[in-house]
């Protein structure tokens, strides 16, 4: 279905075009006929797409391309002439910006592949160690991608995969072993993808899926430790790097031009080192900080608390900058930055042991409920009956779902009350399979048996990273 097609159907359907449709529109229009050539010379873009965020067609996106080569053209055509007239030559470096714009359209689908593929890599351990609980209490598979479809604020990425399966089975009519096998082929993460082959396959044969899901989540979890010690050895190597630019080459500048000054009586060195401590190395510090955020695993959940600090401390920092303090330009701007960042820290330092303490003591209170389970108590008694027990940072909330379950109130609210009051990412996973343990299976013990193990599991890999 073409772009325009697609944006006849959501005008039918009432739905309003995003800002890609009606651009991507245009473009069709004004480059239709060369985009259809362009496209059918590249057979694998429809592929590429497929396995991408992208919702549009091969023939739209390179209609997008040409659009956006017509219109940066135009710009740099302009800025040269510019520079021309002015006499600012370097200006005439925007003449590769053209190019440039039109390889990163046209490779746009390959560019959402791999972020696609990292937020499900994330995602992952969580995923199959949610299908692994659900098939101990006995649900299908369709019914678990149901239920993972429903988690798109705890698990987006892996909510939008699911979704995709029961489109093709809803609304297409398609079985959903041949859904899980056209997921497995549009999915750029190969991890995923063999999952899914291995999955159907199970199915196809009539073997144990629940076997097969364990032994796949040890894997991933092997797997992820291995990447884990690979990153901190990268991050090792990214530290030395940033030790070697910014203090021994800073040492290094301080002492040549402080010789330069004092043979050839000239201050000017002096200033290039200012250069060098106020402007290149906060923009080498950032670009190590966005290289240390790109190696590192990520949580689709995130805690804005510090976040809220720091922004009512940038502008008090901001207001010591700008103030005439009779001070030297470093304290001055030591002042104004120690200002802006000390009590947000602070802050982040307490919420951080706070979601650390509440994820150690986690496994260890779900494996107290299962033990509990074990000798017939039932799932609200077995938490009433831990209260006592000190669990650290995970007291209080246990003995807040204790006096709920006592007033009378549901377990499902009580745990949904207890995951939307909790900050830790972990915690919220993991108070979510409590909720499908109880409502799928009953709470039976050996689902939450194996809810305990996966916590355990998915603890001691999060305390490792944490160490590394």
């Amino acid at each position: 279905m073409s772009q325009v097609a697609v944006a006849k159907v959501r005008l039918r359907n009432g739905q309003k075009l995003t800002l890609l449709d009606r651009v991507s529109g245009f473009a069709l229009k004004l480059f239709g006929g060369p985009a259809r050539r362009i496209a059918g010379s590249m057979p694998s873009l429809r592929d590429d797409i497929l396995k991408s965020n992208l919702r549009t067609t091969p023939v739209a996106l390179v209609s997008l391309a040409l659009l956006t080569l017509l219109l940066t053209s135009v710009i740099a055509a302009s800025f040269i002439v510019i520079a021309f007239v002015l006499n600012l030559l370097l200006l005439t470096i925007v003449a590769v910006a053209p190019p440039i714009a039109l390889m990163v359209v046209l490779n746009s689908a390959k560019i959402s592949q791999s972020s696609r593929s990292s937020a499900l890599e994330n995602e992952l351990p969580f995923m199959v160690g949610y299908m692994e609980v659900l098939a101990g209490g006995g649900v299908s598979p369709l019914s678990t991608l149901r239920r993972i479809a429903n988690m798109d604020k705890l698990l987006p990425a892996s909510s939008k995969e699911a979704k995709l399966v029961l489109v093709d089975t809803d609304v297409f009519g398609v079985d959903p072993i041949t859904a899980l096998e056209r997921a497995a082929d549009d999915n750029p993460n190969r991890t995923f993808s063999e999952f899914l082959y291995g999955y159907t396959t199970v199915l196809k044969t009539g073997g144990d899926a629940q076997t097969y899901v364990n032994s796949k989540l040890k894997e991933i979890m092997d797997t992820r430790s291995q990447k884990i010690r690979r990153t901190s050895e990268t991050i090792g190597t990214l530290a030395e790097a940033y030790i070697t630019v910014t203090a021994v080459l800073g040492i290094s500048l301080f002492t040549l031009y402080q010789v330069q000054a004092i043979v050839s009586h000239n201050a000017a060195g002096i200033t290039s080192l200012l250069l060098f401590a106020f402007v290149l190395v906060p923009i080498i510090s950032a670009v190590f900080l966005w290289l240390l955020d790109g190696l590192g695993t990520k949580q689709p959940y995130v805690d804005y608390r510090p976040y809220k600090v720091f922004g009512i401390f940038v502008p008090i920092g901001a207001a010591l900058y700008l103030a005439p303090i009779p001070l030297p330009l470093f304290l001055h701007v030591s002042v104004a930055l120690l200002t802006t960042v000390l009590v947000p820290a602070i802050y982040a330092t307490k919420y951080s042991r706070e979601r650390h303490g509440l994820e150690a003591k986690l496994p260890d209170f779900i494996r107290d409920v299962a033990e509990s389970r074990k000798i017939g108590l039932a799932p609200e008694s077995s938490i009433e009956a831990l209260v006592p027990k000190k669990y650290g940072r995970l007291s209080k909330p246990i003995q807040k779902m204790s006096a709920q379950l006592s007033w009378g109130i549901a377990l499902s609210k009580v745990v949904g009350t207890f995951i939307a009051n909790v900050n830790s990412w972990l915690t919220k996973v993991a108070g979510s399979l409590m909720l499908e343990v109880v409502d799928v299976g009953g709470g039976t013990v050996r689902s939450f048996s194996e809810m305990a193990d996966f916590t355990r599991k998915i603890n001691d890999l999060e305390s490792e990273k944490r160490s590394s």
